[in-house]
């Protein structure tokens, strides 16, 4: 007896090993014999080809009717990383995409912005003409206005850019916010304005001055905003 107890564990360990191998080919088989994971590893193989040819939509597309649950399951490992590969890749350039086409939308529609001039300051002269930016604190770097009587406008700022637009006036009485421009200080008041002026630039950007006559005889243009305690944009001509 004491002969045979070698044998016996020998044999033992022999079949636990021929066990665990079992298991796992049974594994593999059990995939590789899934209907789901041929169907599956064609697809993500097209997406692959698609993706790394530079077409991601498609590669998105040939990737449809894939469950991301299925793969979660035994033998659907290798699908599965190189399916989020694909897709991750995918979906980071199709956004860039997405956002080129937006900024060219955007560039679009500012090319077609009407600056056809006008008239309207022919019974407005007082309006026309070259304002500076009033800043008691010294703090902006908006500089210079200038309105034509065609209504074409240029507003310039010290770093030497500059909007270009048009503008068109038209009677208006409104309580606004401005400075005390006589006063060359940053006190504020509620002026009662004379006209609207009503400016659209040449990226399709939109702005509403309200004049006046101040005190002084000068003519002033506020757009009326409150601003860190003061006024956002008041012009001095």
């Amino acid at each position: 007896m004491c002969g045979l107890l070698p044998l016996l564990a020998l044999a033992g360990c022999s079949t636990s090993g021929n066990s665990s191998n079992s298991n796992s080919q049974s594994q593999k088989q059990t995939s590789t014999n899934n209907p789901k994971f041929s169907e599956y590893k064609k697809k993500i193989e097209i997406a692959k080809n698609l993706n790394e040819s530079g077409n991601y939509e498609g590669s998105s597309n040939a990737m449809n009717g894939i469950k991301e649950a299925d793969l979660n399951k035994n033998g659907f490992s290798s699908l599965k990383t190189e399916y989020f590969k694909i897709k991750r890749s995918n979906d980071s350039e199709l956004s860039k995409s997405t956002k080129k086409q937006n900024t060219e939308s955007q560039k679009s529609d500012k090319k077609n912005v009407d600056l056809s001039t006008n008239d309207s300051f022919s019974n407005y002269s007082k309006f026309v003409g070259d304002y500076s930016f009033y800043d008691p604190d010294s703090d902006r770097s908006q500089s210079d206005l200038e309105i034509d009587s065609d209504g074409k406008i240029v507003k310039s700022n010290d770093g030497g850019k500059s909007s270009h637009g048009v503008a068109t006036v038209s009677p208006e009485t409104k309580d606004v916010l401005s400075y005390d421009v006589t006063t060359d200080t940053d006190k504020t008041k509620t002026i009662s304005s004379n006209v609207r002026v009503d400016v659209t630039w040449s990226n399709g950007d939109t702005e509403t001055y309200y004049g006046y006559t101040s005190y002084a005889g000068d003519s002033v243009l506020t757009d009326g905003q409150s601003r860190d305690g003061g006024v956002n944009e008041v012009w001095v001509q």
